[in-house]
């Protein structure tokens, strides 16, 4: 197997990985009063990849299989990058801005064929090369001890569909002990296969089960929640038979819509969600006209992140909720970040982390 990116690879792979850290920067802090800035940083980025792009790449059999997979999630990268910039021009910038972003999901996506390569590995990690070698050879004695499916599922989870979830088993998963669940819940007319790529990282380095589900309709049912919660639970039976789970370690986060409807299940009686953690989302859902929680939501275990910016959910809304909830008896933890608007910050995944397991805080 090869270990090393072959040598046709490194320009093509270095403008690439250039541009999708400026994308992933962007996206942790997307501000409507900063696309054209943004869409200014990533301009040159752009043009320095699209110079390494020979448009007869795929089809060049002299070619490496390794490079046309990087031709491949580039077209994708460079797609997002001509979405961005027409969101800085006409009315609704920002959730332009919002759907140029979904190339990126398919980007990565295509990338992770090659998880096999350290570099690669690495990038889906967040860590050092070093990590990524010792990564894939974890994966190969895991693999040798207990054959078995691993690495990222899809259950009736396409783009396109609805109703299905995206599973990402640790390449080093072994039965023998439990694992911890995170189920990452998309915002109003996402799709889990996309919202996945916001935890991947995260979920691989610190060794947790990942689910991202989608919902049934445009957006999580809120004004039924039985009716995604359905699903959510016929998904967690399937995991749970198939995998071994730590029952006592299920966190239920989702950004938005995804997090109103996280603590919405939070106070349904005998729920399988151990921990919540609602991200950009109308937490304020769970209090009455008089400011208090009625709810049962005593011990509740709940980490709960808004923007200073956000320009859906005001933050004193957040700020109120979060109260009301701790007043109600709640074990809350709540992060405002001044520099966060109504989108998913990613670098708040390892704090949510240290948060819902002590063993992460190493």
């Amino acid at each position: 197997m090869r270990r090393d990116l072959p040598e046709d690879c490194a320009d093509l792979w270095s403008a690439l990985a250039a541009l999708l850290a400026a994308f992933g920067r962007i996206e942790d802090r997307l501000q409507p009063d900063r696309l054209s800035a943004e869409a200014d940083v990533l301009e040159p980025l752009a043009t320095a990849l699209q110079a390494r792009c020979d448009p007869s790449g795929i089809g060049n059999t002299s070619s490496s299989p390794e490079k046309h997979v990087l031709l491949r999630a580039a077209a994708q990268v460079l797609q997002a990058t001509a979405r961005f910039a027409t969101a800085r021009v006409g009315p609704h910038e920002i959730l332009k801005a919002f759907q140029s972003l979904r190339p990126l999901a398919r980007a990565r996506e295509i990338l992770y064929e090659l998880i096999h390569l350290p570099l690669i590995n690495a990038h889906f990690l967040g860590c050092s090369v070093d990590d990524g070698i010792s990564m894939i050879e974890r994966t190969e004695r895991a693999q040798r001890e207990q054959p078995g499916p691993r690495g990222i599922l899809h259950f009736e989870n396409q783009r396109g569909k609805r109703g299905g979830y995206s599973l990402y088993i640790p390449e080093y998963y072994s039965p023998q002990q439990r694992w911890p669940l995170v189920i990452a819940l998309h915002g109003g007319s996402g799709h889990g296969a996309d919202f996945f790529w916001s935890w991947l990282p995260d979920a691989r380095r610190s060794g947790c089960i990942l689910a991202a589900p989608t919902s049934r309709g445009r957006t999580w049912s809120l004004h039924s929640p039985g009716q995604d919660a359905a699903g959510l639970n016929a998904m967690l039976a399937h995991i749970s038979e198939n995998w071994n789970v730590d029952t006592a370690r299920v966190l239920l986060t989702g950004i938005s819509d995804g997090g109103t409807y996280a603590m919405l299940l939070s106070i349904v009686p005998q729920s399988p969600f151990t921990h919540f953690a609602p991200v950009a989302a109308a937490v304020h859902v769970l209090v009455n006209a008089d400011g208090v929680v009625l709810a049962p939501v005593r011990d509740l275990p709940v980490y709960q992140v808004h923007g200073a910016l956000d320009w859906m959910f005001p933050v004193e809304k957040a700020r109120a909720a979060a109260d009301a909830l701790k007043q109600a008896g709640a074990q809350i933890t709540y992060r405002e970040l001044p520099d966060l608007s109504h989108n998913y910050p990613r670098d708040e995944n390892p704090h949510i982390l240290r948060w819902f397991s002590p063993e992460f805080s190493a």
